[in-house]
């Protein structure tokens, strides 16, 4: 696209370098300063349409530039785009001269505009009734319509690839809600079978295998919807001052799974000194997550695994080293770009889809850090050295580092305004059960939460619509609703604004879980009325956290 550009462009500057030569040669003074202005105008041209953002701009002023550059009448100018035919049609008039002019009206000049291929991409038609046009003025006018139609068709290839772009982002978006909505009654079967597992060690280990591929699955959905925020810089960093201890022990849940059933050694080397870091815990830790998949993929069974901590007036430098299969020299400058992933020329095939690394860098690096690889070779093992800034004592924000050592201990014991991640292991103690109104599509999904949270002390009504679901909240007000935003008859959206109306004076928590996790899903969500937004799959004890604390702020009020 750009070499064709280019190619036309220094045909334009061939001609005008070999016409302001024969100018200079065989013209008088007067029509040196005449092509001279000519020559400026044509370049002006050219770059007008390299910047063009729109096929009209382009045609407009494809069409006002001639009628001045070859003294037209009027400029007539035709675009057909491509098979959405699309016509672009501008019209100029030159305005009327002072004198009548006299004579005869000529041919129009007629120029095809072709795109690359040869084929038409459209007309433009010059007249003039005064004289016919020079071959000057023919010359200059084909090669302005030339480069104008490069430019067209390359306006037309930007506007496919942004669509595709867009469709690729929608695909992703709705992959990710059509896996996350199995997997949230597998989870819910999970914490089911947490339940009765007992010490019958067959079913523990069949929990905790769903468990583990359960959450392997929910990071490799997170993983995708996050390549495309991060390539649009979408991706928002909410920072705190926070102890890098803390980073690493999520990290750390997030793959340990991984490492015992690999039989993995894990060796961590970390100064007994606090660390503070100005970050975004859970996007540090997803990084952090994704470099130590990265070593336990490609580690084989009982392997190692270092993690060593190296601290500096002002920065934190953290090195993953593992005993697995290298990175060969010919692949080491690519691991960190999208989509690659390593062969090592052996029976193991690449293992992920080769997003986890380039996510991870470019996490990284929205926190002012580096990463880099490093590997002697296959066979050698790898290391991933990566670094960041760190929060020191001259900081401003040290004494809310300090703050939070000092407060560690209480804030443990209190229940937090973050919803509990799906790996944690504690139930919160039920201060009164609530009425609680489930409504989701899919029937498995519905019912396995209601059956959850019955077990808990609820009073839990279900629904599987978002008419059916107005109507119960209608008539018996339940205190929460956990509720799905893609409904039939009713989407969520709707159903929660239709809710808050019927409210009058009873309390409402209005919970929002859903397989829709973008930005402008939450927005939707909380302008029709959400108190919360979860993402699928989710923790049953992640709404049983939200229901107690609504418990704990609203007194149960009396059955309508």
């Amino acid at each position: 696209m750009i070499t064709n550009a280019e190619s036309q462009v220094a045909r334009v500057v061939g001609y005008v370098a070999d016409v302001a030569d024969v100018a200079e040669r065989h013209s008088p003074e007067s029509d040196i300063q005449r092509y001279s202005e000519r020559l400026r105008r044509l370049s002006d041209i050219i770059v007008a349409f390299n910047v063009a953002a729109h096929v009209s701009d382009v045609v407009q002023g494809l069409g006002d530039e001639l009628l001045a550059l070859c003294a037209a009448d009027r400029v007539d100018v035709d675009v057909l785009r491509g098979a959405r035919h699309t016509e672009h049609h501008a019209i100029g008039v030159a305005p009327a001269a002072s004198d009548t002019v006299s004579g005869d009206a000529s041919e129009p000049l007629r120029i095809r505009l072709a795109q690359r291929d040869g084929s038409p991409l459209g007309e433009l038609v010059l007249s003039r009734a005064s004289a016919p046009f020079t071959s000057d003025e023919v010359s200059i006018a084909v090669q302005v319509a030339q480069v104008a139609a490069v430019t067209i068709e390359n306006l037309d290839l930007i506007d496919a690839l942004r669509e595709a772009d867009q469709r690729k982002d929608r695909f992703l978006a709705t992959l990710a809600h059509e896996l996350r909505n199995p997997l949230t009654p597998i989870v819910n079967a999970v914490a089911m079978l947490e339940r009765v597992a007992g010490s019958h060690s067959g079913v523990a280990r069949a929990k905790a295998t769903i468990d583990r591929q359960s959450s392997q699955l929910v990071r490799l959905i997170d993983d995708l919807m996050d390549v495309s925020r991060v390539t649009q810089d979408r991706l928002e960093l909410r920072r705190e001052v926070v102890l890098m201890r803390d980073v690493f022990e999520l990290a750390f849940e997030a793959v340990r799974p991984m490492i015992i059933e690999r039989n993995l050694h894990l060796t961590v080397n970390m100064p007994n000194e606090s660390i503070g870091l100005f970050v975004d815990p859970a996007r540090l830790a997803q990084a952090l997550t994704n470099i130590l998949s990265n070593a336990v993929k490609y580690t084989d069974a009982n392997g190692d695994i270092l993690v060593a901590v190296h601290i500096t007036a002002d920065a934190v430098r953290i090195e993953v080293s593992d005993t697995g299969i290298g990175i060969p020299a010919e692949q080491l400058e690519h691991v960190f770009q999208m989509f690659s992933r390593v062969y090592d020329h052996g029976s193991r095939m690449p293992a992920g889809l080769g997003i986890g690394l380039a996510l991870a860098r470019r996490l990284v690096e929205m926190h002012g850090g580096t990463m880099t690889a490093h590997s002697a070779g296959a066979g050698q093992g790898s290391t991933f050295r990566l670094t960041l800034p760190r929060v020191v004592s001259s900081d401003v924000h040290h004494e809310q580092l300090l703050k939070v050592n000092a407060d560690r201990s209480s804030a443990s014991a209190e229940l937090s305004d973050i919803p509990l991640p799906m790996s944690t292991p504690r139930f919160v103690p039920l201060v009164a059960g609530r009425r609680v109104l489930v409504v989701d599509d899919n029937i498995d999904a519905a019912d396995s939460l209601a059956l959850l949270l019955e077990r808990e002390g609820h009073q839990v009504s279900v629904a599987y619509d978002g008419e059916h679901a107005v109507r119960v909240y209608a008539e018996q007000h339940p205190e929460a609703v956990v509720m799905d935003i893609g409904l039939p008859l009713l989407d969520g959206y709707e159903a929660a604004r239709a809710m808050r109306m019927a409210q009058g004076g009873h309390s409402l928590l209005l919970i929002a879980l859903t397989g829709w996790g973008q930005g402008e899903d939450r927005r939707r969500s909380q302008e029709a009325g959400f108190d919360h937004h979860l993402v699928k799959p989710i923790s049953p004890r992640t709404i049983h956290a939200l229901l107690v604390e609504h418990t704990r702020l609203a007194p149960a009020a009396p059955a309508s």
